[in-house]
């Protein structure tokens, strides 16, 4: 059965939302904050229940939780900026994609910075797992997690303290070195709260490493996609800029699926090390409690997960959650003419330009193809050539994936459309106004490469 996706409505502005919602103001980028916020609680909670086996007070417990946070923001940042942010084949939308990246760059600058110093300020809390180390006879696993801690922070500062170079915008070496560096860092601290926490147990020097990375990258996700992707998209909006964003973000989404389950499963498992799965222990020790304290704040953090996408809640800009959502919802229309693209390439793109081209000005033509790319490619062609896409759809053929157009043309009579520009639209309205990005690249239909007229 087809999987029909209408094309979605505007967003509605703040004034439409509280009339819609009786007073209540709809906030597109509420669920993301909350979750960052029980990312956070989660995080403090269980730096606590850790430092309170080393004899610390909830002040240490507290400066622990600031210094590991200030790493983990700069290590999620430094993912996102390294491997979620992709240069665009084509030169125009490089252009306007590279000035994206600079604005990001000078926001996770300032955040960066500061976590730079906070983990400086903090430090002062090693001096008590140094002397633990060294009575446990683990100085060694100290030694080198302070040492990479000083070196990605140091790499840190220096990536945040110059501006990328305009021919080294997309140049992202330094920057996976440095996260690199910093995931290695939280990894050792880890493994050294392990070692002291649970002497001789190899699980738990396995298990609390990638527990931890987990919940640091996350964070430092969750803190870009909030504090610098979102506004450096507001900043340089452009049509290729909300794609660019899109799918940075969907990529950071599919980090996400993993580090979810990865917290439950090593949670769980460090935790019945601590008082295993006697309801009486879980509810009546402190230890028991702040492991079924955060349990729920993990299991918070799934139901937000899920509930994101839905609400299209993931960005208050229109196309970042789902780029179907760039455009604006049509009456349905019978098609004129039908061309089934299925199977074909080049020859199937010469096609639906041709038809398109022969399409009287608000004539339907009915669109089938194969083509993966086209799901997502196929509506910005069209949108910043003059069409208008009203519905599109997923179904089956010959056991493969296919989809389903339906096109108005919005252009003369004869004329294959008239791409559009304009100026940046404002927040939560149709992008229909944006500028096109430059030609060349890949048709999104067939395949095909475009040349420079």
């Amino acid at each position: 059965m087809a999987t029909q996706t209408p094309v979605a409505p505007p967003a509605l502005s703040a004034s439409a939302a509280t009339a819609a919602g009786g007073g209540w103001v709809l906030d597109r980028h509420m669920l993301p904050k909350m979750a960052l916020t029980l990312i956070s609680i989660a995080s403090l909670s269980g730096v606590y229940l850790t430092m309170t086996t080393h004899g610390a007070s909830a002040g240490e417990a507290l400066l622990r939780w600031l210094y590991l946070a200030a790493l983990g923001v700069l290590a999620g940042g430094m993912m996102w900026w390294g491997l979620f942010i992709r240069r665009p084949s084509d030169a125009g939308e490089a252009e306007e994609v590279g000035r994206f990246v600079v604005a990001q760059w000078k926001r996770f600058r300032r955040i960066g910075l500061v976590a730079v110093v906070a983990a400086l300020a903090s430090s002062p809390h090693l001096l008590l797992l140094a002397g633990r180390a060294r009575a446990a006879g683990e100085l060694h696993l100290f030694r080198c997690g302070l040492a990479m801690a000083a070196v990605g922070l140091a790499a840190s500062a220096v990536l945040l303290s110059r501006a990328p170079r305009p021919d080294r915008v997309f140049a992202f070496g330094r920057v996976r070195l440095a996260g690199a560096v910093l995931v290695l860092a939280l990894a050792l601290t880890a493994a050294l709260d392990a070692r002291l926490t649970f002497p001789g147990q190899g699980l738990a020097l396995a298990l609390r490493p990638i527990h931890l990375v987990a919940f640091g990258l996350w964070m430092g996700g969750a803190v870009w996609n909030i504090f610098i992707a979102v506004p450096g998209a507001q900043e340089t909006l452009t049509l290729s800029v909300v794609i660019a964003g899109a799918h940075a973000l969907e990529r950071f989404r599919w980090v996400v699926r993993v580090i979810l389950p990865t917290l439950v499963v090593t949670g769980l498992v460090q935790g019945y090390a601590y008082v295993g799965i006697e309801p009486a222990a879980l509810v009546g020790s402190l230890f028991g409690r702040l492991i079924l304290f955060k349990l729920a704040l993990v299991a918070g953090l799934v139901v937000i997960f899920i509930t994101c996408p839905l609400w299209r809640a993931c960005s208050p800009i229109r196309g970042m959650c789902d780029l179907a959502d760039l455009y604006e919802t049509r009456e349905p229309a019978e098609p004129a003419v039908r061309l089934d693209n299925r199977g074909k390439a080049c020859a199937g793109f010469v096609a639906v330009r041709r038809t398109l081209g022969s399409l009287q000005r608000g004539a339907v033509m009915e669109l089938l193809s194969t083509d993966a790319f086209s799901w997502w490619e196929l509506p910005a062609w069209l949108e910043v050539n003059g069409f208008e896409l009203l519905e599109k759809e997923k179904g089956r053929w010959r056991l493969r994936r296919s989809y389903r157009f339906l096109i108005r043309n919005g252009a003369p009579d004869g004329a294959v459309g008239e791409p559009r520009s304009g100026v940046v639209a404002p927040l939560n309205t149709p992008l229909s106004g944006l500028p096109s990005p430059a030609r060349g690249g890949r048709d999104p239909i067939g395949g095909r490469d475009r040349a420079s007229p």
